[in-house]
């Protein structure tokens, strides 16, 4: 619905829902562009951090800064595309999507690019490998799943999202954000979570539909 799809998009408030109902995400803080300051200090929060636009997508605008320098650029850059943003500190580990339709967790799937993080330019020019199902040890992988069942009903998503999250060296599981309208080739994230289990993309595409018509059927 727009509601949820609404709350997703803006990070600060998705972040909110998220740490109201329990689920571990990254420390961070918002700032608006009236407001600027470049000490990172004032945020409680230390290098290195991820710099990104508040509602922004397909990581435009996502840095990571590793000094004053290099936060100062990236408060330069996220601005650039918005007036509001999110600071968040760095958390080092492994990257993964999870797939979420009516409420029920597909197949975890593993983003590893190749250099850097998984930016813009990772996501759209083939220098990410994707694995799926990910490589993980069970009980990992179904936390993982029902954190991202829980983050789809924090937001209040009915029909389909897909949840990024973040794995680190503890196993320490953070949730990211939440995408209500992901990519749909076939060679995206979720088709490739859903061939996972052996649904077609065109079965796929058929049970998203007939989810979204359920409500008129009511």
């Amino acid at each position: 619905g727009f509601l949820s799809s609404a709350l997703a998009m803006d990070k600060e408030m998705s972040k909110k829902l998220f740490l109201s109902a329990g689920i571990p995400a990254p420390k961070g803080a918002s700032m608006k562009k009236a407001d600027r300051s470049d000490d990172i200090t004032k945020l409680g929060i230390q290098f290195p951090c991820v710099v990104k636009p508040c509602c922004g997508g397909s990581s435009i605008g996502v840095s990571i800064a590793h000094n004053a320098e290099e936060y100062k650029a990236a408060l330069d850059e996220a601005f650039r595309w918005e007036e509001n943003l999110i600071v968040e500190e760095y958390v080092k580990g492994r990257e993964f999507s999870v797939g979420v339709i009516e409420g029920k967790a597909l197949p975890i799937i593993e983003i590893a690019p190749k250099q850097g993080f998984y930016d813009y330019k990772n996501k759209y020019n083939g220098a990410t490998k994707e694995t799926c199902p990910a490589n993980l040890p069970a009980d990992v992988a179904q936390k993982m799943q029902r954190w991202a069942v829980k983050a789809c009903q924090a937001v209040g998503i009915e029909t389909c999202g897909r949840v990024d999250m973040l794995l680190n060296e503890d196993e320490d599981i953070f949730c990211l954000e939440i995408n209500t309208l992901p990519g749909m080739t076939e060679t995206s994230l979720i088709p490739q979570e859903a061939a996972a289990v052996g649904m077609s993309y065109d079965q796929l595409t058929q049970k998203i539909v007939e989810i979204s018509m359920n409500k008129y059927n009511k």
